[in-house]
């Protein structure tokens, strides 16, 4: 509990471990799990009503293979990844292909993309056209995304 008698979202019951599952919008997830966190000050409910919500919270955690780290950064930052497909378009490598074949990889990208310290400089690069190469001087991706573009499984059609 904070000092105003709230509840402490650094001491909520989540767990670490990613899963394996089928892919989900993990955009929309984010941005949800973001509303939550931030509207967690606003709750005013019983302690029954409290513990269900940390549990509640915690298995939708779970479900996104997030960190109590990278919960807290959507929270604060927001969830935004519209980079990602611009840049996987730039570097031909197919998005269907990629949510086919390895979503949670994507689901990666888009969570190391929204989470990012760099995206006006990476809005600026799509307005000027100069995305390729540029993303690799700052994109936490680079590695992953040059090897996906030299695997023909990914490479996007023309």
């Amino acid at each position: 509990m904070t000092a105003s008698g709230n509840p402490d979202p650094n001491n909520a019951p989540i767990n670490d471990a990613p899963i394996n599952e089928a892919p989900i919008n993990e955009s929309v997830a984010a941005d949800t799990v973001a509303a939550v966190v931030r509207e967690w000050e606003e709750i005013t409910a019983s302690p029954v009503e409290l513990e269900a919500f940390g549990r509640a919270m915690a298995n939708m955690v779970k479900d996104l293979g997030l960190s109590p780290a990278e919960v807290r950064a959507l929270a604060t930052k927001g969830s935004s990844a519209k980079e990602l497909p611009c840049l996987l378009d730039a570097l031909r490598i197919s998005i269907r292909a990629l949510a086919e074949k390895e979503p949670m990889l994507l689901n990666d990208l888009r969570r190391t993309c929204a989470m990012c310290e760099h995206k006006q400089e990476c809005d600026a690069d799509i307005a000027a056209g100069t995305l390729v190469p540029a993303y690799q001087n700052y994109c936490l991706n680079v590695d992953t995304l040059d090897a996906l573009q030299h695997d023909a499984n990914f490479t996007a059609e023309s």
